[in-house]
């Protein structure tokens, strides 16, 4: 269960198949003149997002791309177009399509090029939401490829206060990162906002009453606080970034690589703000085996230093040691072919429904 859902107060999820779940968004896509092979990229990203324990960017984000494609910011039927091909160089144009359509796209075309040159720079413009960036790391990592990947965000209001200001100037601004492990192991996922907690999760914890940690939030007079209600109050408060001034640093940094070399632009306030996210993304694959270094060392040298991680005992009152994804992937064991869902997920989902003419599956309690 994601730690959002599982938070105490919160009321217990619904239950209802991946098939299920799947065909009841791609039906609510296609309601909506999604064509079929963008809507099964977005259902498959969505539902997997809530799988591997992310609910905040799994289904529960449906009825805000809805108003998205009503209000002409999110275009339903566009696809990415490649601007730049030098082989192991790319630059794609977003064209404001289904991120989770777009963002795959691209990203195969660069696990294509590393597999031909040994690696690949790529960076995707003008993109609508790409949501779980960890999504395109698992991709790159399947292919037995590493991944580095650093996201920006334009078109709407800054969310991130920098460290020490009281006012939001920055976006979460994510960072991906990628490495396939041997040994039948899941990947090394790391897929961070540099934020303390990302915006969807605050959205979602705010839906579900739930209270934020301290020190990710500040109210619109910069003072800390613990209701996530306060980053969508008017006048908004923000979020602060992960790690003090070092988040803040890696999160300036994120701003500027994946908004100038993918020529989409930064956050700052030039450019237009309609209220949607634009992502802007620059990712780096790499193919380990073209290297000069022996992949059956590469292969041991990873093993032996996962064991010795893993080994750490854990601190007094704590749970065991675990590397980045390993959490993903023991959602997605423990919930099978389930997917659990927010009571407050569902209910925006059903009325979403009824609004499209779309029949609703049944959901356990």
């Amino acid at each position: 269960m994601s730690q959002t859902l599982a938070a105490a107060g919160a009321p217990a999820p619904l239950l209802i198949t991946v098939d299920a779940l799947t065909g009841f968004v791609n039906g609510l896509l296609h309601a909506q003149q999604v064509p079929g092979d963008i809507a099964h990229d977005v259902a498959a990203h969505l539902v997997a997002s809530d799988c591997a324990g992310y609910a905040s960017h799994g289904v529960s984000i449906l009825p805000g791309y809805a108003r998205a494609m009503a209000d002409g910011h999110l275009q339903p039927q566009a696809r990415p177009g490649l601007l730049v091909d030098g082989g192991a160089f790319q630059a794609w144009h977003g064209h404001h399509a289904f991120g989770q359509h777009a963002g795959r796209v691209a990203v195969a075309s660069g696990i294509a090029a590393a597999r031909t040159h040994g690696h690949c720079i790529l960076t995707l413009r003008d993109s609508h939401h790409l949501g779980r960036m960890g999504s395109y790391g698992e991709q790159a990592a399947q292919a037995g490829l590493i991944m580095l990947a650093f996201t920006n965000i334009t078109g709407r209001e800054p969310m991130v206060a920098p460290w020490g200001g009281a006012q939001a100037r920055l976006t979460t601004n994510p960072l991906c990162f990628a490495v396939p492990l041997p040994g039948g192991r899941p990947p090394l996922i790391l897929d961070m906002a540099t934020s303390a907690i990302a915006l969807n999760r605050a959205r979602v914890m705010a839906a579900n009453g739930e209270t934020a940690p301290a020190g990710a939030l500040v109210d619109a007079q910069g003072r800390p606080s613990t209701d996530p209600a306060v980053v969508f109050a008017d006048p908004p408060g923000a979020l602060m970034p992960f790690g003090a001034h070092k988040g803040y640093g890696l999160g300036v940094v994120t701003e500027l690589v994946a908004g100038l070399l993918s020529g989409g632009g930064t956050i700052q306030p030039a450019h237009p703000r309609g209220g949607l996210a634009t992502n802007n993304l620059l990712a780096v694959i790499i193919d380990p085996a073209r290297m000069g270094v022996d992949t059956g060392w590469q292969a041991a040298e990873a093993q032996a230093f996962i064991d010795y991680l893993l080994g750490c005992p854990p601190a007094p009152g704590g749970s065991e040691v675990q590397y980045p994804g390993e959490y993903e992937a023991r959602n997605r064991a423990r919930h099978g072919e389930t997917v659990p869902l927010a009571a407050s997920t569902w209910t925006s989902l059903e009325a979403l429904a009824g609004t499209l003419g779309v029949a609703v599956p049944a959901a356990a309690a």
